[in-house]
């Protein structure tokens, strides 16, 4: 939840009262979808939410209006994916932000650049893997 929207991620194609792909942002008071639709194409198992700014995994290769392989950067106010492109190789099923990074962990053995297996920490500006890496 950010303010008064809640952000719902799935395998759904319909929510609060309208066609969405997997994921949605809700009017929290309302409980009926808002005009933000980054129309994934697989599914968004895990989602974060920073300033202006949505990060998403899971196993799509579209979302947000761009090609994006299982993680995005979204923009919160429309739905488009911004540049952050750390590119994982595999599924993401969670992911936190915090402090400038955004933790995620997964079925993927490279993201950010950088070989990692299954669990990375990537800059939240530039979506490099950080020197975090914990099963090297």
């Amino acid at each position: 939840m950010s303010g008064a929207t809640v952000y719902a991620a799935g395998s759904f194609v319909g929510i609060g009262g309208q066609a969405r792909n997997r994921i949605a942002a809700l009017d929290a008071t309302t409980g009926l979808a808002t005009a933000w639709n980054p129309n994934s194409n697989g599914s968004v198992l895990a989602l974060g939410v920073s300033g202006g700014t949505v990060y998403t995994g899971g196993g799509f290769t579209t979302i947000g209006g761009q090609t994006r392989n299982n993680i995005a950067a979204l923009d919160a106010g429309t739905g488009l994916a911004t540049t952050w492109n750390p590119n994982s190789n595999g599924t993401l099923s969670t992911l936190t932000v915090g402090s400038g990074t955004v933790y995620v962990g997964g079925s993927f053995t490279t993201i950010g650049g950088q070989p990692r297996s299954w669990l990375a920490a990537l800059d939240a500006s530039t979506g490099l893997a950080t020197s975090w890496n914990p099963r090297s």
